[in-house]
């Protein structure tokens, strides 16, 4: 399985992760979890998982979505 796993953002006490794969069943859709961390001194110290099972085209209008968002926010 070919999984995506990478970190949107990363501060002293704070990391945001990104994970998806594309489901088996059904064949169409993704799973993808924001994985949102607290630190300290660099260490999990808490996490929440929020996981969707979305198309590629509800992933693209998502991105779609987020890249309408004005740098100047």
């Amino acid at each position: 399985m070919n999984v995506l796993n990478e970190v949107v953002k990363e501060s002293e006490g704070f990391r945001l992760r990104v994970k998806s794969w594309k489901c088996v069943r059904p064949e169409d859709y993704n799973s993808v979890e924001f994985i949102q961390e607290s630190l300290n001194n660099g260490e999990v110290v808490d996490s929440q998982t929020y996981n969707f099972f979305m198309t590629n085209n509800d992933v693209k209008s998502l991105c779609q979505i987020l890249n309408k968002i004005p740098d100047n926010v």
